[in-house]
């Protein structure tokens, strides 16, 4: 009996143990619920001054990297906010002199004219070569900062520590490899950029050295029942190595494989649950989630990696801090503070989550290395500033699971079904609850029941005993049973 019970309870403790495993590892660490809002900057043309200011990057130290538009110009902040430097393109820019001499040099001598006629005045490069309306910035793991610039129709490289110009990727034109209004841009692990070439209604695709690779068309049918390329506006590759595009004005985000095939397509025109109106930039969120500048609705919008509805974040038009007015670009920092470009108010909104879901982080990271003992008192705290908070609720469970368990294991019945009958209180419908308590019962009861089975059989064998005396004595004496 003692080993029968033992075997159930065994059974249904790794069965739980794995599930609360998948939990874990398969959820993001929380839903993000932001509760304090600062902002940095306003409109000019000085420092921490932006004019419509677009994409948004980190930097390897927290800097924050921002393309700031209609100012022609890089503008870079420390991690709190405050105005770093500068990265303009102008006869001071380091490497700019290197680069125009390379570009000449490249150039033959035209012999082919008449004698006697003068040449024309050569071009300088210089002349159209500048920062012009910068849209689209990444930075790869060397620090090479990318930036598009759709004013002059091409991609220019920078060193980001020093902001050296090291290089130009593209020119203007329709064939392959030429870029017309370049818009966001992203750079894989690998060093393979994707542009959204939205001039050309196409996203391209470069390798590590600037060379075209691949082109994506996204279509839809008109009312000629022709097919007409739709513009692409933002661009990201996903860790699969899958990229996932935004088209504004069809309200939706695309997500393609390294061919070219369509995986998932996600949202319709709207201002509701699972609606967009003109999303831009895309990035990483909570988890393997990725957040949406839903830029008309002027929101966040979280959805899955593979293209499902998780929230809309409650942050409505204005101009009032916790309030956006054409988000663009974006970024979600390691403390789970979401930077944003606002660029209907000119500067940089930071949005961080509220007390409780900081210390519930920092539970969930003790409860990933099974160090629950630390972690309860934080899920506690979380708990109480936010009793109705359903990832705490949910990360109680588990760790009322988690002592359950252990006193079992100890031989501390009462305890165990303590925490047990605990978790009712916020999983009223926990499918292993009962069936644990049932285990708990036959095991703080087995000697009681072994000695009730024990009587029991003794009685019997009593009475199988005097009626085997009885029938022998009735034969014996009376010649019948």
């Amino acid at each position: 009996m003692k080993e029968k019970l033992e075997f159930i309870f065994g059974a249904i403790k790794k069965i739980s143990f794995l599930l609360l495993l998948f939990v874990i590892l398969s959820s993001p660490l929380f839903s993000l619920e932001f509760a304090n809002f600062s902002v940095k900057g306003y409109e000019g043309k000085g420092e921490l001054e932006f004019i419509q200011p677009e994409d948004l990057v980190l930097g390897p130290k927290g800097e924050i990297i921002v393309a700031d538009y209609k100012n022609n110009r890089i503008q870079i902040l420390k991690s709190d906010g405050a105005f770093e430097r500068f990265i303009v393109l102008n006869d001071k820019t380091p490497g700019l002199a290197s680069f125009i001499s390379s570009i000449s040099s490249s150039k033959s001598f035209d012999d082919s004219l008449p004698p006697g006629k003068k040449s024309p005045k050569p071009e300088n490069p210089a002349d159209r070569l500048k920062l012009d309306k910068p849209v689209g910035l990444a930075l790869d793991d060397t620090g090479k900062l990318y930036v598009s610039c759709s004013g002059i129709h091409q991609i220019l490289t920078f060193q980001f520590k020093d902001g050296a110009l090291l290089g130009v990727i593209g020119k203007q034109g329709r064939t392959q490899g030429l870029l017309d209004i370049p818009m966001d841009i992203d750079v894989r692990n690998d060093g393979y950029l994707a542009v959204a070439d939205s001039g050309n209604r196409r996203v391209q695709i470069f390798d590590p050295e600037g060379k075209f690779v691949r082109e994506i068309h996204y279509k839809e049918e008109t009312k000629k029942k022709e097919l007409r390329s739709i513009a692409p506006r933002g661009v990201f590759w996903l860790a699969s190595g899958d990229l996932v595009v935004s088209y504004p004005l069809f309200h939706q985000i695309v997500c393609w494989d390294l061919k070219g095939n369509l995986l998932w397509r996600y949202g319709s025109f709207g201002h509701g649950k699972g609606e967009l109106n003109e999303p831009s930039y895309i990035v990483k969120g909570p988890g393997n989630n990725l957040l949406l500048s839903d830029s008309r609705n002027h929101r966040i919008v979280e959805i899955t990696s593979g293209g499902i509805f998780v929230k809309n974040y409650p942050i409505g038009r204005g101009t009032a801090p916790g309030r956006l007015l054409w988000p663009r670009g974006m970024f979600l920092t390691d403390d789970d503070t979401l930077i944003v470009s606002d660029q209907g108010n000119n500067r940089v909104h930071f949005l961080k989550p509220c007390k409780a879901a900081i210390i519930l982080r920092e539970a969930r990271a003790l409860a990933q290395n099974d160090s629950w003992d630390q972690a309860f008192p934080k899920i506690e705290h979380a708990l109480n500033l936010q009793p109705d908070d359903q990832d705490a609720r949910n990360l109680m469970v588990n760790a009322l699971h988690f002592f359950g368990d252990r006193s079992f294991q100890k031989n501390d019945f009462e305890k165990a079904e303590e925490f047990f009958r605990r978790i009712l209180q916020y999983n009223p419908n926990d499918p292993n609850v009962q069936k644990k308590l049932d285990s708990i019962f036959w095991a703080s009861n087995k000697d009681l029941i072994i000695n009730c089975l024990l009587g029991i059989a003794a009685v019997i064998l009593g009475l199988l005993v005097f009626w085997i005396i009885k029938t022998t004595f009735n034969r014996l004496v009376f010649g019948h049973p």
